[in-house]
């Protein structure tokens, strides 16, 4: 008979954090919103580095968690454990004024929640088009480089789409100028 020991420890490189039943709840409830088939911990990866870039900041909301049950802990690389600790440092005190938070715990679910939160409010400032919608940009882009103009005709598709939806917000955004006037 042979026995083997399962490590039931995060591998070197990772790290685990808990999360009640709630939070994690509605973490994989956006998760899959967001980011479909992925998992919870590659959807914390991607958060990361898209507020490291400054792509959005993470504001805090007027939100209410449910913090009672047990804890479930999750595995996490450990540059996720060690960006949300820098974080749990830089703001614990307003953290726990505006939630009455006591522990990293707590902390850590109401910073993922407010994470999730700024980052919806970042894409309700998008313009989101199905790929049928480029159908319409394509054509434009074959009339324009069989035109006349032959400065259209060494540019790149992705470069004619920027100028060309620019140029349509830019109208838009005149039209709604003299709308409001």
């Amino acid at each position: 008979m042979h026995l083997t020991c399962l490590n039931i420890m995060p591998g070197e490189g990772y790290s685990t954090i808990g999360l009640k039943p709630s939070i994690l709840e509605k973490l994989h409830g956006i998760t899959d919103e967001y980011f479909p088939g992925m998992f919870l911990p590659s959807t914390l990866i991607i958060m990361m580095n898209e507020i490291k870039r400054g792509y959005y900041t993470v504001e805090p909301h007027n939100i209410k968690l449910d913090l009672s049950g047990k804890y479930n802990s999750i595995t996490i690389r450990i540059d996720v454990k060690d960006w949300l600790e820098e974080n749990y440092t830089d703001f614990f005190e307003d953290y726990s004024k505006k939630y009455r938070i006591k522990s990293f715990a707590q902390f850590i679910s109401y910073f993922l929640m407010n994470t999730f939160e700024s980052k919806v409010e970042a894409q309700n400032h998008v313009i989101k088009l199905k790929a049928s919608d480029f159908k319409w940009l394509i054509a434009e882009y074959r009339k324009r480089q069989h035109g006349k103009d032959s400065k259209n005709n060494n540019q790149t598709f992705e470069r004619f789409a920027d100028e060309f939806l620019k140029e349509l917000l830019d109208r838009v955004n005149e039209a709604k100028k003299i709308l409001n006037t």
